[in-house]
This record gives C-alpha cells, structure tokens and sequence, in this order.
C-alpha cells in the first residue's frame, strides 16, 4: 500500500509529488522550527517546480485544518475511552496539548497532501506531454 509511485507515499514521506525520490521539503525534520512549513523551490531529482503559481498552497490551510479537526476529535474520544472519569477541562487540556505537539508536523503532511491532490507520480525523466506551469523557469 505504501509503495513508491502511490499518493498515500509521496504525502507520508513528504517526498516529492512528481518523481517520489527527491525531498519536498527543506527539513525532513517537521519540528525544525527555523525552517518550518519551507519547501525546495525544484525537486533535486527530477527539477520539476514545487509551486506552480504563487498562492497555490493557500488551500493547504484547510487541509491543514481539516486534520487538526479530525486530530482533537480522536483525541478527545480516546481520552474518553481510555479514562472515561477525566473531567471536561482534562480532556481539553489533553486536546490542547496533543494539538500543540503536532501541529508542525501537520503542518507539513497539509502541504504534502494538498501538492498530491494536483499531481501525479511521473517518474524521474520528463514525459513529452507534461504541462509547462510544473518545469522550472
């Protein structure tokens, strides 16, 4: 299931969207917090553009969003299940922390994922009808 050549690859080991051999972002670390959210401008592998118009990853707010919903929501179920006699406060404050300690890392998987949801794995060399917003200029 997580072979190289599927999306759930490419978003799970933020590699890059085109070719799934070169990194995507500057830091494999997502808790490197100088260099947090910064993405290479060109693949190293494949050369092929990161960004193909300015602003494109604005949409990976909601995505980055839409985990961090889904991140308190399991949080606060297993806290339930797990001690069902912690009291509303505990389970926010365990909600608060779980967000805290993995926003950056959901912050990277966000622009991974959305990157993905545009693209598709092409290998390494250049094919003939690839569209030109995606080469490096």
């Amino acid at each position: 299931m997580l072979k190289k050549g599927t999306r759930l690859y490419s978003i799970v080991h933020r590699k890059c969207p085109h070719c799934h051999e070169g990194e995507f972002m500057v830091s494999r670390n997502p808790y490197d917090l100088a260099h947090v959210g910064d993405l290479l401008e060109n693949c190293p592998v494949c050369h092929r553009k990161f960004e193909p118009e300015p602003g494109f990853y604005y949409g990976g707010m909601y995505v980055s969003y839409a985990l961090a919903v889904a991140q308190c929501v399991a949080v606060y179920i297993a806290v339930g299940v797990l001690a069902p006699s912690t009291t509303q406060t505990t389970r926010l404050f365990w909600v608060l922390g779980a967000l805290v300690l993995l926003a950056p890392a959901l912050y990277a998987w966000s622009k991974s994922l959305w990157v993905n949801l545009f693209t598709g794995y092409k290998g390494v060399e250049r094919q003939p009808d690839e569209d030109v917003k995606w080469l490096p200029r």
